[in-house]
């Protein structure tokens, strides 16, 4: 793949990072000073589709997902900060819609 196909963004609040189906390539999670930090990654538009993994790290830390393989996500990834997240990296891949 070359990099033009793959997207990022740098959040500071939960968000709806892509709507349609797509792959999670990597997150890099920066905690802030308060304490454990704990973000989720769903396959939907919300907090109510399918939870993906639930990371959790001190604050003197940070968290890398870098899975193996893309993560693939029928149905859009949502990240949720859920307690103590400064920012998240985040890093996919949108599919074609025929894909």
């Amino acid at each position: 793949m070359e990099s033009k196909e793959y997207s990022w963004k740098w959040i500071t609040a939960s968000e709806l990072l892509c709507p349609n189906q797509c792959e999670l390539v990597d997150a890099h999670l920066v905690p802030d000073a308060a304490g454990t930090s704990t973000a989720e990654y769903y396959n939907g538009e919300d907090d109510q589709g399918e939870l993906i993994i639930r990371t959790r790290i001190a604050a003197s830390q940070h968290c890398d997902l870098h899975p193996a393989v893309p993560i693939y996500c029928r149905r859009g990834i949502y990240v949720k900060f859920t307690a103590n997240v400064r920012g998240i990296l985040v890093q996919w891949r949108e599919l074609s819609s025929a894909g």
